[in-house]
């Protein structure tokens, strides 16, 4: 007899994860039809048509060079979430290799841990902020960037549970069974630590988007003439007042996609972590 699950508890189960997912997934859309749905390239000036309130022709209006504004938002957006899940890949891949080092080796621990420490010192805005002045200007630096502030955090997950699992029974059993060191990191202990570690990754997605938007608003990092939402923002600064959807625009699709994020991370949280069910 096949047991149906009630809409209620369906939907508390996993309703978060289907609007926050949901969201995510119309935004990638919209970014990937961006071709499609807008006829204007997001860098193309015009400075006839700077200024305009939102109209037929520019849905969101346009800045001071004459940008449409619906353009730019769209094309953003891929930059954005490039930077977000690259960020969040990268330093998920360096915190565990760095975490399971650290839980397993001590004196590795004691070396690394005094490095991430030392990083961990600076608040993530500051060190992003000299990191993207040292390395310049560049979608792949801003990555690099955030990628070194984002890993000191996934490692030290990883590190806490490598400590509390490699004791254990099962550890002990493929130790004594003459696995070697590597196969019982990743293949005994490391499965263990995916729950935390999915969770990790959207919160460290949406803390890079947002960091991003933050870097291009001050003129480091990303290239001043590729679409971001941060540099449409700087744009605006100046015009909040007499022109407020320059600003808004860009500002609710950041709110948008980061919420978005933080609620599919909410809703992976309630389902996987045995602590909140």
């Amino acid at each position: 007899m096949v047991h149906r699950m009630k809409p209620s508890v369906f939907l508390r189960k996993y309703g978060r994860i289907l609007l926050g997912g949901g969201v995510l997934a119309l935004i990638l859309l919209a970014t990937l039809a961006a071709p499609l749905i807008t006829p204007y390239q997001p860098t193309a000036v015009s400075p006839a048509e700077g200024m305009q309130f939102p109209s037929a022709v520019h849905w969101m209006g346009t800045d001071r060079f004459g940008r449409d504004i619906f353009s730019w938002v769209l094309y953003g957006a891929r930059i954005s979430l490039l930077v977000g899940v690259a960020v969040a890949a990268v330093s998920t891949a360096a915190g565990i290799v760095l975490g399971l080092l650290m839980g397993y080796y001590r004196a590795v621990d004691r070396i690394v841990m005094r490095i991430l420490e030392g990083l961990s010192a600076f608040p993530d805005m500051l060190l992003a902020l000299t990191l993207a002045c040292i390395f310049g200007n560049g979608v792949d630096k801003v990555i690099l960037a955030l990628s070194i502030v984002g890993t000191p955090s996934v490692a030290r997950i990883v590190r806490s549970q490598v400590l509390s699992i490699k004791e254990s029974e099962h550890v002990e059993s493929a130790r004594a069974m003459g696995a070697t060191d590597l196969r019982i990191m990743f293949r005994y202990i490391l499965p263990l630590c995916v729950s935390p570690l999915i969770i990790r990754f959207t919160t460290t997605m949406a803390s890079a988007i947002l960091t991003e938007a933050s870097l291009s608003f001050l003129g480091v990092g990303v290239d001043p003439t590729m679409p971001t939402w941060g540099a449409i923002l700087s744009t605006a600064k100046d015009f909040v007042i007499t022109h407020p959807y320059m600003a808004i625009y860009p500002g609710l699709a950041i709110v948008i996609t980061v919420l978005s994020i933080s609620i599919l991370g909410d809703g992976l949280r309630d389902l996987l972590d045995p602590k909140m069910k």
